[in-house]
């Protein structure tokens, strides 16, 4: 007998509430809007979410929550590629849950932007790169989608479809650590993303907590239970 399939229909209704659902339309959506728009526009984009050394000084000189938040959604070439890895989302909520799938993407992305940038910053006091470094572009969604990728390659369910991940990363490795050995900023990114997501995969998988749930709005706390009353002691017959 053929086994019956599971029915599509919770599943589509389960869609809105994965933030990793959000995350692959907006990349999709973002292919034909950076091919509509004109060049100059595109250039202009760019140059505003970039999380350049520009961009991330403190207001009012820079916007380094704008830049770091939505340099995650403009990539610079390959895209219509980056919805496909990010799929990979999918796996990391199923593993880690909703919550802590985005916080740690999002610590990742801003910690292996803060390291690279720090590195350009470093190299332009010590007169190894030009000034004009500081305000190289650089956007994509290469950060979060790595450490999706070494997340869903460990720790997705069920562990066969860990080896599709495994080997989605493999085949990406090349480009995106291409330069390493030359300290391309890029490479030393997505390295330090790699081990990110290979270290919340570590920290899940010996003992992280779940976090705990909020109380929905309205509903009534949960009653302890009733101690059970004291039975009176027998005494035994002789």
């Amino acid at each position: 007998m053929v086994p019956k399939l599971p029915p599509l229909g919770p599943w589509i209704r389960r869609l809105p509430r994965n933030p990793a659902f959000w995350y692959v339309a907006a990349l999709a959506a973002m292919w034909p809007v950076l091919r509509l728009l004109p060049p100059e526009r595109v250039h202009a984009l760019r140059a505003w979410v970039s999380t350049d050394l520009g961009n991330l000084r403190l207001w009012p000189d820079g916007h380094p929550v704008e830049s770091l938040t939505l340099s995650a959604f403009v990539p610079q070439d390959t895209i219509w590629v980056w919805p496909v890895f990010a799929l990979s989302l999918f796996a990391v909520v199923g593993a880690l849950g909703a919550r802590r799938a985005v916080a740690a993407v999002a610590l990742v992305h801003v910690a292996a932007t803060a390291f690279t940038e720090g590195l350009v910053w470093w190299r332009i006091e010590h007169g190894s790169l030009p000034a004009e470094a500081a305000h190289a572009i650089d956007t994509g969604p290469s950060y979060v989608v790595v450490t999706a990728l070494a997340l869903a390659a460990t720790r997705a369910r069920p562990a066969w479809s860990r080896a599709v991940w495994l080997l989605m990363l493999a085949v990406a490795a090349p480009d995106l650590l291409g330069g390493l050995t030359d300290g391309g900023t890029a490479a030393v990114g997505h390295l330090v993303s790699l081990l990110g997501g290979l270290a919340v995969a570590a920290a899940h998988r010996f003992g992280l907590r779940p976090l705990a749930r909020r109380p929905r709005p309205g509903a009534r706390p949960a009653e302890p239970e009733p101690e059970p009353e004291p039975q009176p002691e027998r005494v035994p017959c002789r």
